[in-house]
């Protein structure tokens, strides 16, 4: 079922915004590159509040202490205890089998932001 949000220009790249869609909450996001992404506005961990979070820029290690930002890649860290989630999937990035948000299908129709569940 598609629902539409709110216009486009509303959510300017680094913002959040929560939003309740048939009563459960989800956090919309745009990310740098200007594309939207939404999760399950709730951390997995403790039921943090993740648009009370921070959208931030990923790092990856290729070795132990050699850190380095991902190219194009996301996270949003919970306020709660700074657990991070990768917000083109929802995975954690320290433990995606175990640790989760569900994500949701963000679409931009007719400079209308649009999501999907």
């Amino acid at each position: 079922m598609k629902f539409e949000l709110f216009p486009e220009g509303d959510l300017r790249p680094g913002d959040l915004r929560e939003v309740v869609v048939e009563g459960v909450s989800i956090v919309l996001l745009r990310k740098a590159d200007g594309s939207f992404r939404a999760l399950r506005n709730r951390c997995s961990h403790q039921g943090g509040k993740l648009s009370d979070g921070r959208l931030e820029p990923m790092l990856d290690a290729s070795a132990p202490g050699q850190f380095h930002y991902a190219p194009g890649r996301e996270v949003l860290r919970c306020p709660l205890h700074q657990f991070e989630f990768d917000v083109d999937s929802g995975l954690s990035p320290a433990d995606p089998q175990r640790v989760r948000v569900a994500s949701y299908e963000v679409t931009v129709e007719q400079g209308t932001v649009c999501l999907r569940r």
